[in-house]
């Protein structure tokens, strides 16, 4: 490929992948960023206390050795250290009236009273459920792939099983399911908007379901018999990899504080790029690694066509106040309750702490996330004191115990999203143009970075030193069942079964077939079908 004069706007994972992969090459590379300092939500902050340093993560914090093969495989290149760490994850609503957290046995019951209530159990129960029968939409999606390929290719399709439509979401797929109101509001959704960083107003119901089950089952988030993958932190703190990748690039193509107003065609097909403060400059080759509306606000001012106006508009973010403190409000107030992910709500401003368990309001409630660092980062609590970070905190933290505030953008995410990334390819490369970023999939450092690497992969023919791996299918297409899986299943059919008979006999109550044996059923007299 012919040199060409490229610039990369934006320094997030995106963008260091891309400029990283592109280092090699023959081109002429230039990395403009907006604020003034690289790395995006790869932000490592010192923390100081009384006369000792410790760097702390205050954005990208953890990855895992499942889901993130090409970030890995980059570190290793770079000899860039990690440690074990672990991800756990816990729940407290109204200061302490309802705790629960995934730690050991004893901390989901840190709330002793919780062992007395049907509420409680029926979550635990729905969480088992969950983790086991949602693996069925990743079949069902697989069937519809073949099916699509056989009418592609005017074979006679398999007769129709027991599918959900692709659109639907989690909120109706768990109505269909009849799953609890306590499996919904305490777990699946705390659980959702803890990962994606995200209020559970901006998506968690409406969230296409296929696509949440697809992630979670990558990321080992519905294992009940199987063991999860190893989590990882950075040692030096995720500037390490920023470092090790800049002290190889030229100085004078790093420009910092300088946010990118537009950028358009020029009459002889090459991107002209316009900074806010009036400068232009013209490239062969631009990588937006923004976020989605970002980059859609860049184009607009540049000659857009509709089709790229229409895709990126379905992309958007959301403003999130991360806080590096010390205050143990804005953490459970059982310490048993304590977990590395702690994800706090308020049903309501007055909510006080009681022994009550009442049943969150349907409105949706204030939520905060609290990292515990030093579970996550391995910083001693009798050197550093309680090392937090909190975004969107429900109270503001005694300033005394503030050490620093930023605001970080997140992906939201919705089918209509989902639905733009599937197109996003149509507007790849054109223009000269390429688009990376986070969310062009799951809105993780893995894809943010992965996304860098196969514009520069594709478009620039860049070459990295290890094979590229596309993590979205990183276990396969569709889970395989083994004899342990098949027995929870059976014994979750009999307590469902036991629940239907209960109901029906004593409480007078009209219940159904559990949806699964339906299901199950309908597989049967399918295969029953096709063998005839």
């Amino acid at each position: 490929m012919s040199r060409k004069k490229v610039a990369i706007v934006g320094s997030g994972c995106a963008g260091i992948g891309a400029l990283w992969a592109l280092q090699h090459t023959e081109h002429d590379i230039h990395l403009y960023e907006s604020e003034d300092r690289l790395g995006g939500h790869t932000n490592t902050v010192t923390f100081e206390h009384d006369g000792h340093n410790t760097n702390v993560d205050t954005g990208f914090i953890v990855l895992n050795t499942a889901t993130y093969p090409n970030f890995i495989s980059f570190l290793k290149q770079l000899d860039v250290e990690t440690l074990p760490t672990e991800m756990t994850f816990g729940v407290s609503r109204d200061q302490g009236a309802f705790e629960w957290a995934g730690t050991s046995l004893s901390a989901v019951f840190a709330q002793r009273s919780n062992i007395f209530r049907p509420r409680m159990w029926r979550m635990i129960f729905d969480i088992i459920r969950f983790n086991q029968f949602a693996l069925d939409l990743l079949v069902d999606e697989s069937q519809d792939l073949e099916e699509e390929s056989h009418s592609s290719t005017g074979k006679a399709a398999a007769p129709p099983s027991f599918s959900f439509s692709k659109q639907i979401s989690i909120g109706e797929y768990l109505e269909r399911e009849g799953y609890s109101d306590a499996f919904r509001d305490d777990y699946l959704i705390p659980m959702t908007a803890a990962v994606w960083s995200t209020s559970p107003d901006k998506c968690s119901l409406e969230f296409p379901a296929m696509t949440l089950v697809r992630f979670m089952w990558n990321h080992h988030l519905l294992s009940t018999v199987r063991a999860r993958p190893k989590w990882l932190t950075l040692k030096h703190g995720g500037k390490a990899y920023i470092d090790a990748v800049m002290k190889r690039f030229p100085s004078d193509r790093i420009h910092l504080s300088t946010p990118i107003a537009s950028a358009s065609s020029s009459s002889d097909g090459r991107v002209l790029l316009r900074a806010t403060r009036g400068t232009i400059e013209t490239f062969d080759h631009v990588i937006l690694a923004t976020h989605g509306d970002q980059a859609r606000q860049i184009i607009l001012q540049g000659g857009a066509t509709e089709e790229e106006l229409d895709i990126l508009s379905c992309f958007q973010t959301s403003a999130n106040t991360a806080v590096l403190h010390s205050d143990l409000s804005l953490m459970p107030t059982r310490p048993l309750s304590w977990s590395a992910w702690n994800y706090l709500t308020r049903s309501s401003p007055d909510a006080t702490s009681s022994n009550a368990h009442p049943s969150p309001p349907r409105s949706h409630p204030e939520v905060c996330l609290t990292y515990n660092m030093n579970m996550l980062q391995h910083i001693p609590q009798e050197t550093y004191g309680h090392v937090l970070v909190t975004l969107n905190p429900l109270t503001e933290p005694d300033l005394s115990l503030v050490r620093g505030r930023w605001t970080y953008q997140h992906p939201l995410y919705n089918a209509a999203a989902v639905s733009a990334q599937a197109r996003l390819p149509r507007i790849q490369n054109t223009r000269g143009i390429s688009y990376a970023g986070a969310w062009t999939k799951y809105g993780f450092h893995e894809d943010g970075f992965s996304s860098g690497l196969k514009v520069a992969i594709e478009h620039l023919g860049a070459e990295i030193p290890f094979e590229f791996v596309d993590s979205t299918f990183s276990r396969g297409k569709r889970p395989v069942l083994g004899w342990e899986d098949w027995m929870v299943r059976i014994a979750v059919l009999f307590v469902q079964c036991l629940i239907a008979i209960w109901g029906t006999l004593v409480l007078g109550r009209k219940e159904r077939i559990p949806v699964q044996l339906e299901g199950i059923l309908g597989r049967w007299s399918g295969k029953k079908r096709k063998a005839l």
